[in-house]
């Protein structure tokens, strides 16, 4: 026995996964700012007192925070079928030794 313990190799499938967290992390900022500033530009609309401008704010910016929250969607529901991460995985993992 060695004190010392080496990391696993990396799988084939590591660097798709590490690109696809990378892309989820990317559309989850890109859409949470989108919706910021939707509503922070509604709101400074509608303090100015143009309630039809604050609509068009919304309607012009509104089809980038849908993309960018559903990119990020699609890309959570691809990550969660990812080999050897998770809860279930680390089950199997645990099975796999006794």
């Amino acid at each position: 026995m060695s004190s010392t313990t080496s990391a696993p190799a990396p799988t084939s499938s590591a660097r798709p996964t590490r690109i696809a967290t990378a892309l989820f992390v990317i559309s989850v900022v890109f859409f949470l700012i989108a919706g910021a500033a939707i509503v922070i530009g509604q709101i400074a609309i509608l303090a100015a007192g143009d309630a039809t401008a604050a609509r068009h704010w919304a309607s012009a910016l509104g089809p980038y925070a849908f993309g960018g929250a559903s990119v990020a969607g699609l890309l959570s529901f691809a990550l969660s079928y990812r080999r050897g991460g998770g809860d279930a995985a680390d089950g199997e993992r645990e099975e796999a030794d006794d």
